[in-house]
C-alpha cells in the first residue's frame, strides 16, 4: 500500500495525471502558481483603489495605531481601549518601529502591504493541508481561496481575517497527517498553540478548534484532544499575559464583555449575510433589490446541493475492485468548520463586509473534498465544471478593483493646518497616521487609537445615539480638554456620544482651520475655562 493511500488518499484515476505544463512537481508548482495569482490581484486591487497610501478602512488605524502606541510604551487595555486580543498589534510591532525613521504614514504603508503577502501564505497552506490529494482538489480549494471576493476585500486593508486564516490554517496543516487526524499529541499541542495564538489575533479561533475538538472526542481521540486544549490556552496566554497582569480589569472587560455584549446596532438579514458570503456582488455595499437577494439564495443552494451530492451519494464500484465511501477526518472537520463558522456568521447583531473571509478557507476545503468525490461519478464533466467556475471566479475577482471606492488622501492637507507633535483628538486616527500626525509631544495628551471602542468600553452601547451611551460623554469631554486641534469626520456622529455639552464646549473653544474632506479645529488663543461639568474618574476601561 502507498504511503498516500495509508493516509486517506484514493487513487488518481488515469484520466486524472498531471498535464505536461504543471512540469516534474504538479501539485507544488499548481499551490504555488494559484498562491501567486492571488497574490497578484490582491496587490492589484491595494494599489488600484489608493488603499495602501489613502485614508480608507476604519480598522487600520485601530490595529496599527495600536502597535504605534505600543512600541512608544504606551500599553493597551491600561492606557488607552481596544477592544481585540493584543495579537495582530504584537505582529505589527516590528513593522511599527519603522515610523521612527520612514513616519507612520509610510510605515503604515509596509504593513497594509504585508496583509497580501499573509493571505498568499493562507493559499499555500491549504494546498499542503491538501497536498495528498488529486490536482482537481488541489486546484480546486486553491482557487476558491485566492478567487474568493471577501478574501479579496479582507486583504485590501489592515484586518484581522488573513492573520486569523493563517494560524488556523497552521494548526490544520499540524494535526491533518493525509485525511486522517494525527495520531500525535505532540503535535495537537503544537496545533492548539497555533489556534491559542488566532486566538489573540481574534477570538473567532475558538470555532474551527471546536470543530477539530468535537471530531476528536467523537473518535475517542482523548489524549490528543486534552494536548489541543493545553496548547490553545498556552497559546493564547502566552502573548496576552502581559496585558492581563499590567490591567487585568480592563483587559476582559474590553476583549470578552464588551464585546460579548455589544448593544444598538441592528443587525443584517441572513439574506443580506448570504449576499456577502456567496460574494454576489464583488464591492463593499451589496445593492438592495430582489435580483441580489435571489443570487444569493441561488448560490447558497447550489453550494448545499454539491455537497450534499458528494457525501450522500454513492457511485458504484469500479470494475473488479471496491471503493470506500465513508466520510474521513479531513472530511468531517470541513463539514463542522463551515457548519460552525456559518452559524457564527449568522448569529450575531455586528456584521462587516470582511467577516465572510474567515470562511473562505473552510469553504474552500469543503468544496474541494466534494468536487473530488464527485469526480468518481463523471472526472471530464466535474472538471470542466470547475474550469468554468473558475474563470467566471477569476473575472469577478479582476472586477473589485473597478467597482471599490477609492481611498481619499487629505494627508497633505491636514498636515498644513496641525504641526507635528501637537495633540489631536480624532473619531478616526487613520488620517493623522497619513499625516504624520499620530504621535504628540504634548504631555498629558490623550492616546485614543479606537473612538467607537472606547465609547462602547466606557458606556457598553457602540451606538453613540443611544442614552446609555452618554456615560461615555465625561470621557470625551475629558479629552477634548487636553487637545490642542480636534479632527472630525463626517462619521463621528457613530463614534462620539454627542450632546449639548460637547457640542458648547467645542463651539466656545476652537474654531475651524480645515473644512473638507474633514473638519480640523484648532483651540483659541485664549480659550475659555472648561464648562463647570462634573467629571468622575473614568478609566478607559470603563
Amino acid at each position: 500500500m502507498s504511503a498516500s493511500a495509508a493516509r486517506g488518499a484514493r487513487p488518481m484515476p488515469a484520466a486524472a495525471r498531471a498535464p505536461v505544463w504543471l512540469g516534474r512537481h504538479p501539485r507544488r508548482n499548481l499551490i504555488w502558481g494559484v498562491a501567486l495569482l492571488g497574490l497578484a490581484i490582491r496587490l492589484a486591487t491595494l494599489v488600484a483603489t489608493r488603499h495602501l497610501t489613502g485614508s480608507w478602512e476604519y480598522d487600520d488605524a485601530v490595529y496599527f495605531g495600536a502597535a504605534v502606541r505600543l512600541v512608544h510604551g504606551v500599553i493597551p487595555y491600561r492606557d488607552f481601549v481596544l477592544v481585540q486580543p493584543p495579537g495582530v498589534p504584537l505582529v505589527l510591532a516590528p513593522i511599527a518601529l519603522l515610523a521612527y525613521p520612514l513616519g507612520t504614514h509610510h510605515a503604515l504603508e509596509v504593513a497594509r502591504a504585508v496583509v497580501p503577502v499573509v493571505s498568499f501564505a493562507n493559499v499555500l497552506l491549504l494546498g499542503r493541508l491538501l497536498r495528498h490529494r488529486s490536482l482537481l482538489v488541489v486546484g480546486t480549494a486553491c482557487l476558491f481561496l485566492a478567487l474568493y471576493p471577501d478574501a479579496i476585500l479582507a486583504s485590501s486593508a489592515l484586518l484581522l481575517e488573513p492573520f486569523l486564516n493563517f494560524f488556523c490554517l497552521v494548526a490544520c496543516v499540524l494535526l491533518f497527517d493525509g485525511d486522517r487526524l494525527t495520531p500525535r499529541v505532540d503535535l495537537a499541542v503544537w496545533a492548539g498553540l497555533a489556534f491559542g495564538v488566532g486566538g489573540t489575533m481574534k477570538t473567532w479561533a475558538v470555532i474551527p478548534m471546536a470543530a477539530i475538538l468535537l471530531l476528536m472526542l467523537g473518535r475517542g481521540r482523548l489524549a490528543q484532544a486534552a494536548g489541543l486544549l493545553i496548547g490553545g490556552a498556552v497559546g493564547f496566554l502566552l502573548p496576552c499575559l502581559p496585558f492581563l497582569l499590567l490591567a487585568p480589569h480592563q483587559f476582559v472587560h474590553q476583549v470578552a464583555l464588551d464585546q460579548l455584549g455589544r448593544t444598538g446596532q441592528a443587525g443584517l438579514s441572513i439574506v443580506t449575510r448570504l449576499e456577502f458570503m456567496t460574494s454576489v456582488w464583488p464591492g463593499l455595499g451589496v445593492p438592495t433589490g430582489h435580483l441580489y437577494q435571489l443570487l444569493a439564495v441561488g448560490a447558497a443552494a447550489v453550494v448545499v446541493v454539491v455537497v450534499g451530492a458528494a457525501f450522500l451519494l454513492r457511485p458504484s464500484p469500479p470494475p473488479g475492485g471496491r471503493r470506500s465511501w465513508s466520510v474521513s477526518a479531513l472530511e468531517a472537520f470541513a463539514l463542522l468548520a463551515v457548519l460552525l463558522v456559518g452559524l457564527a456568521l449568522c448569529w450575531p447583531a455586528d456584521f462587516f463586509y470582511h467577516y465572510p473571509a474567515f470562511l473562505a478557507p473552510f469553504l474552500g476545503l469543503l468544496l474541494a473534498l466534494a468536487v473530488g468525490r464527485l469526480a468518481a461519478w463523471h472526472l471530464k464533466g466535474v472538471t470542466a465544471a470547475v474550469a468554468l467556475v473558475s474563470l467566471a471566479g477569476l473575472l469577478h475577482a479582476l472586477a473589485i478593483p473597478l467597482l471599490l471606492q477609492r481611498a481619499a488622501d487629505p494627508s497633505a492637507a491636514i498636515a498644513r493646518v496641525i504641526p507635528a507633535g501637537a495633540c489631536v483628538v480624532t473619531d478616526e486616527a487613520e488620517y493623522t497616521i497619513n499625516a504624520d500626525r499620530f504621535l504628540s509631544r504634548v504631555r498629558g495628551c490623550p492616546q485614543m487609537v479606537d473612538a467607537l471602542g472606547t465609547t462602547m468600553a466606557s458606556s457598553g452601547s457602540q451606538d453613540p445615539s443611544s442614552p446609555e451611551a452618554q456615560s461615555a460623554a465625561p470621557l470625551w469631554l475629558r479629552d477634548f480638554q487636553r487637545a490642542q486641534y480636534l479632527l472630525l469626520t463626517p462619521l463621528s456622529f457613530d463614534r462620539i456620544p454627542w450632546n449639548r455639552a460637547l457640542e458648547s464646549y467645542v463651539e466656545r473653544n476652537f474654531h475651524p482651520v480645515l473644512s473638507a474632506p474633514v473638519l480640523v479645529l484648532r483651540r483659541n488663543a485664549q480659550a475659555p475655562a472648561p464648562i463647570p461639568l462634573p467629571l468622575p474618574p473614568v478609566s478607559p476601561g470603563g
